[in-house]
């Protein structure tokens, strides 16, 4: 077969992630398919390495325009493709070519908040349900989201199948590339959390949490990826200044690893996740995460973690000093988490979802 992956958001963090955990692991698998990356030309550096069953097609149109519904189409009804794959709910409306769509949550259709414009969140939807509609199978992160796909987009079960994220191929190997932020944290303690600063992630929440914790943990500090932003109103009202609150702008994964492995734990109460790399990324340098009970985390994180009720502050600061103060907690944690991770491998998959696509390509269309 000849089968298109529309990977224009392959630079972004989530579904970028994603795209690069899937095209490498079909690369290390092989198969007797061709592959056509369809792909922005600015994003080629951030390929993982193809094999030569792998070519590339540059289309131009950014995720989320108007312009993806006309180029994307043009581009698949040209390539002559057997199957085009996209990775996200926001497919072309219209085409012709059999399709499988990976719908990684409905946090957009959902939560109506998270969306710029009350027309953008119905725009969502319409997407989402005619993606739904047009796909031969719908691929899903977690058995969350796909209960989520049943109950909201109501699709047959048996169009829905779990596959889930895994960690990059290599991750954590190899000698960390630290830049200077990441060397100024020292030998000072810190809990961390990873990820952007969208309003469901509940940053402050982890704040207030910290802002309790810290009076008590001389010397604790809060390392986050990203820059202060939105969050220095939070920082001027709990009165978190000076060094205890420390923002390291986006970092490579060869410097991130490390940063995972010095944290006594990641913090990550998110209102919402289809998934939630950052847990699976702790797991995998042995740091035991701290989740929200909301959505996936619990299903992604199992025993290998403290998971406390989503949007209190009370019990995530409690959490965040038990885990502080017991070493053996921490311990038992990370055995735990070396034994978790190995369910979320890039094996599994890349087969399942070259399994989806030989499916899908026999199903009448």
């Amino acid at each position: 077969m000849r089968i298109g992956i529309d990977a224009r958001m392959i630079s972004m963090s989530g579904i970028g992630t994603y795209l690069r955990n899937l095209t490498g692991g079909l690369a290390q698998i092989g198969g007797r398919h061709k592959f056509v990356l369809l792909l922005r030309h600015s994003d080629r550096g951030d390929l993982p390495a193809l094999s030569s069953n792998f070519t590339i097609e540059e289309v131009e149109a950014a995720p989320y325009s108007l312009a993806e519904q006309f180029q994307v189409m043009r581009a698949v009804s040209r390539l002559k493709l057997d199957l085009i794959h996209h990775p996200h709910y926001a497919a072309p409306l219209f085409g012709g070519t059999p399709m499988v769509a990976t719908i990684h949550d409905l946090i957009h259709q959902i939560f109506p908040e998270h969306c710029p414009s009350r027309l953008a969140w119905r725009m969502s939807w319409l997407l989402a349900r005619r993606t739904a509609s047009r796909a031969r199978l719908i691929l899903t992160v977690s058995e969350h989201s796909r209960r989520d796909i049943l109950t909201h987009l109501g699709v047959p079960p048996e169009k829905v199948r779990l596959t889930y994220n895994c960690l990059p191929l290599g991750w954590g190997e190899g000698e960390p590339a630290l830049p200077l932020p990441v060397l100024a944290l020292g030998e000072r303690p810190y809990f961390l959390h990873v990820g952007n600063h969208k309003i469901h992630k509940n940053l402050s929440l982890l704040l207030e949490a910290f802002s309790r914790l810290a009076p008590r943990e001389k010397g604790i500090r809060l390392v986050l990826t990203g820059e202060r932003g939105e969050l220095e109103a939070d920082l001027s009202r709990l009165h978190l200044e000076g060094d205890e609150v420390v923002f390291l702008g986006d970092l490579p994964n060869s410097a991130l690893a490390d940063v995972y492995r010095k944290a006594v734990a990641l913090v990550f109460p998110s209102q919402y996740e289809g998934f939630g790399y950052p847990p699976l990324e702790a797991m995998g340098c042995g740091t035991p995460p701290i989740v929200s009970d909301a959505a996936s985390l619990p299903e992604v994180v199992g025993d290998a973690g403290l998971i406390v009720p989503v949007g209190e502050v009370a019990p995530l600061a409690e959490a965040m000093e038990r885990i502080l103060s017991d070493v053996e907690l921490r311990r038992r944690l990370s055995e735990r988490a070396a034994e978790r991770v190995r369910a979320f491998s890039w094996r599994n998959l890349a087969e399942k979802t070259l399994k989806a696509y030989e499916d899908a390509a026999d199903i009448p269309g």
